[in-house]
């Protein structure tokens, strides 16, 4: 009696054993490893973005000024020029060989913090009063990511996207939002911030000056099915003096001029689910 209780629950262990064995098999089986990779344009994207840009230099007028005054601000009444002849040549470089190519992404970036790249340059033109803050924060907007790997830039992540999208794509999507500084661009010169870059822990800076140009770009991950929808909005303090704009596929550049704190959301949604991430910016 005692053994054949024994082998009753023997086999019930064994049982319930591969079943649980089987189940994780299968769930194994069933997920897919989603893989991530770095996010850059094309060179010919690159190319059109940065023609957009000194299209629109050339419809508002804008001068580069090439003098800096002791603070470090442009001399309004030192040399200058129109920005677009910078804005052609970087054009012509993007035309020429692979050297010349990256001489002209680095004119648009410096990511180095040297000074008169074609953002500082812009930047500048919105501190003489040239250019509104919109203004400035729109052409900034438009500037893509670099089309190759650079020297003190990191560049955002996104999950590479199956040439053939199954049916059941989405049920093993259950996406998650992480937050990159992936630029900043600091008064008086206009020049690259590596120290802002980055993920911030909780998604907060503190203390941060006003003035800065910083952009934000959304890593989705944990999710391959390629309909997402994301979008990104901004809340201010009252009476906020500021410029605010989407940037790319899954970026925004923000420009805060006055003292208080900002946030900015992502929200995505795909598969009929959403998820947010903010990220505080507080400013002194």
């Amino acid at each position: 009696m005692k053994n054949l209780l024994f082998k009753t629950v023997l086999s019930g262990v064994f049982f319930l054993f591969f079943s649980i064995y089987c189940k994780k098999n299968e769930e194994l089986k069933h997920q897919r490893t989603i893989q991530m990779k770095p996010v850059y344009t094309s060179v010919s994207e690159f190319k059109l973005g940065i023609a957009l840009v000194v299209n629109q230099i050339r419809t508002n007028g804008i001068y580069a000024y090439l003098d800096t005054l002791p603070n470090g601000k442009p001399d309004i009444y030192g040399r200058k020029q129109p920005l677009e002849y910078f804005g052609f040549s970087i054009l012509e470089k993007l035309e020429a060989d692979e050297q010349q190519i990256k001489k002209a992404v680095y004119d648009v970036f410096h990511f180095d913090g040297a000074t008169f790249s074609l953002i500082s340059f812009i930047m500048k033109a919105q501190m003489v009063g040239d250019i509104s803050v919109q203004t400035m924060t729109d052409l900034l907007s438009q500037i893509p990511l670099p089309p190759f790997a650079m020297v003190g830039f990191k560049a955002p992540e996104a999950p590479v996207i199956p040439v053939e999208v199954k049916d059941d794509c989405c049920d093993d999507c259950n996406p998650s939002i992480k937050i990159l500084v992936t630029w900043a661009y600091k008064a008086p010169c206009g020049n690259y911030e590596q120290g802002t870059t980055g993920y911030a822990a909780n998604n907060t800076l503190t203390n941060m000056s006003s003035g800065k140009a910083c952009r934000f770009d959304a890593e989705i991950s944990d999710c391959d099915c390629p309909d997402g929808e994301l979008t990104s909005t901004v809340e201010t303090p009252a009476g906020a003096a500021y410029g605010f704009g989407k940037a790319g596929k899954n970026g925004a550049i923000l420009f805060p001029q006055s003292a208080g704190t900002y946030t900015v959301t992502f929200t995505y949604k795909v598969c009929g689910k959403t998820v947010s991430k903010t990220f505080t910016l507080s400013v002194k």
